[in-house]
């Protein structure tokens, strides 16, 4: 049984989103049951009365943004919900960036959402997000129990700061269940310049405070990484990770510059993150090259 929860306040929307979903999985899933809502308010009831697979939201009820804004709550409430939001006014970097003010915290921790996660244009062709979103929440009921053990295990390494047993169990999660979003996602950010350049490719796209806190991200990864280097273990904060360096004497005046040059580019990637500008990623990197390097 594969249930849909349509919340959108249009008839006509509804009806051509469960005829999609019909053509889209027919094949796969013989037991598709649909729930509608028209306000974000019964949506809300429906969610709290019964589990769902997916969930199709519209921006727009009664008034502009009001499905954006319930997103947030939904998100924190229903961790495994697959979520498509469907509208015709905002773009799927606006919802992005909206949404990672919510999740900025939670990004920083290390903490994921096992779902599937997307936003759509009402012109679009919506078969390949559905399916997408399908095959997620498939996979996930295989898998369930053991996937939730390996993500608290990953979530209790990324909290000692111990990123490479993190990433160590983020990789016995692909191999259980290939293309968990949860697992893979912080595998791309976690693992070296790849996290760079997605962060860079959101700036070009005008998706500032994506990019920001990606890099933000990046650049506390690196650091714990040269300390770890140094001293074989890392502080929980950065400011410590430098206090440690200083005391052990690993740590010259010119590399405790960069250090610290990089570390408040992160403060302001996390804490003015819509103030980042290509020649802050210009100089973390020189910085950290220079951090990095033998001499």
């Amino acid at each position: 049984m594969y249930r849909v929860l349509i919340a959108d306040d249009d008839y006509e929307d509804r009806e051509l989103l469960k005829q999609e979903i019909k053509r889209a999985l027919g094949k796969e899933e013989k037991g598709l049951m649909f729930h509608e809502a028209v306000s974000v308010n019964r949506a809300r009831e429906l969610l709290k009365s019964q589990p769902f697979d997916l969930l199709t939201l519209d921006i727009e009820f009664d008034r502009m943004d009001a499905g954006i804004e319930a997103l947030p709550g939904i998100f924190e409430g229903y961790p495994t919900l697959n979520i498509i939001v469907i509208s015709g006014k905002l773009n799927k970097a606006e919802v992005s960036e909206r949404l990672f003010r919510f999740t900025k915290d939670n990004v920083l921790k290390g903490k994921r959402w096992a779902r599937h996660f997307d936003v759509l244009d009402k012109k679009d062709d919506k078969t390949e997000a559905l399916r997408e979103a399908y095959g997620f929440a498939f996979g996930k009921k295989e898998a369930a129990e053991q996937v939730r053990d390996l993500i608290l295990l990953a979530e209790g390494h990324m909290e000692k700061g111990d990123v490479d047993k993190c990433l160590e169990v983020y990789q016995k999660i692909q191999g259980l269940a290939p293309g968990e979003q949860e697992s893979a996602e912080n595998l791309r950010i976690m693992k070296g310049d790849a996290a760079f350049k997605q962060a860079q490719a959101c700036l070009k796209r005008g998706e500032t405070v994506v990019a920001a806190l990606l890099l933000g991200h990046y650049l506390e990864r690196r650091l714990k990484a040269f300390t770890r280097k140094r001293l074989k273990r890392a502080a929980p904060g950065l400011y410590d990770c430098l206090r440690e360096l200083e005391r052990a004497r690993r740590i010259g005046p010119f590399k405790k510059d960069l250090f610290q040059k990089a570390l408040k580019i992160r403060n302001k990637a996390i804490h003015h993150p819509a103030s980042i500008a290509e020649d802050d990623f210009e100089q973390a990197r020189k910085d950290l090259k220079l951090l990095e390097s033998s001499f």
